[in-house]
This record gives structure tokens, sequence and C-alpha cells, in this order.
């Protein structure tokens, strides 16, 4: 779970990120960072978009539902780093 949580975070920060992108950001294997993103496409907190003029490039946006989660996530956090 805590992979999804960060895979959120960062879409909601970096909406339309790529997923070679997003791999380098979370701090996690290629795998679980795979595993969060399918399931969050699942659950319908993140949308995939694949380009026209590259179709196999894949951005990830979080949805409203998902965006809101995001913002959430953020605050808790800034909260958690303040000591």
């Amino acid at each position: 779970m805590v992979g999804a949580l960060q895979v959120l975070i960062v879409l909601s920060k970096n909406p339309g990120i790529m997923l070679t992108e997003l791999l380098q950001k979370v701090d996690a294997s290629s795998k679980t960072v795979m595993r969060a993103v399918n399931h969050l496409l699942k659950i319908g907190l993140i949308k995939e978009v694949r380009e026209e003029e590259f179709p196999r490039r894949r951005r990830l946006y979080p949805t409203e539902k998902g965006r809101r989660i995001g913002e959430l996530l953020e605050k808790i956090e800034e909260v958690l780093r303040e000591g």
C-alpha cells in the first residue's frame, strides 16, 4: 500500500508524468511501482492516456478523486515532516 500512496502523491504533483519518470521519482522497485499503478488504475484513482503522436507512450494522470486524495496525502506528509 505504501507504493500506491507514494505513486498517488507523485502523480498529484506531476500530472501527465510518463511511467519512466514515475519510476525515477518513487523510491521503490519497478515491480512495486507497476503493481501500485495497476491497482490505482483498477480502483479509479488514476487514468492512463496514450499520446496520439507516439501511442506507446503512456501518460498518467490522477482522476478528480485521486487528485483530492493526493492533496490530502501531501498535507499529511508535511505534518509528519514538521516533527
